[in-house]
């Protein structure tokens, strides 16, 4: 039986090893965003995490800037950053089935 598409689409964004291991960088890549309040100097601690997220998030984050002003609001920014990751989860992991069905041995059936 297929899967539904709901089931589908989380399958595809969290349970392979390519969407894991990007997801997990995002993690990584965030801590210093959770962690700015507390240090000297703040200024760039979302760098790592716009890099990481950067085909996307430098479209999403491209009308933020063009007001005029340089200071970006906290939870538009992790709302993109948030959507970016889990739609770079999901490319990936739609590479990672692609990539995965091409290997696996072609069967022929004889009818």
């Amino acid at each position: 039986m297929r899967d539904s598409r709901p089931r589908t689409l989380v399958r595809l964004t969290f349970a392979n090893p390519a969407s894991l291991v990007y997801l997990g960088l995002v993690v990584v890549a965030s801590l210093p965003v959770v962690f700015a309040p507390w240090s000297a100097d703040p200024s760039f601690a979302p760098l790592w995490l716009i890099m990481i997220t950067m085909p996307t998030s430098g479209f999403l984050l491209l009308p933020e800037f063009t007001n005029g002003d340089s200071v970006l609001s906290t939870g538009y920014f992790l709302s993109a950053m948030a959507f970016c990751a889990l739609l770079h989860a999901f490319l990936l992991g739609l590479a990672y089935r692609a990539i995965r069905k091409s290997l696996a041995p072609q069967v022929r059936t004889t009818a």
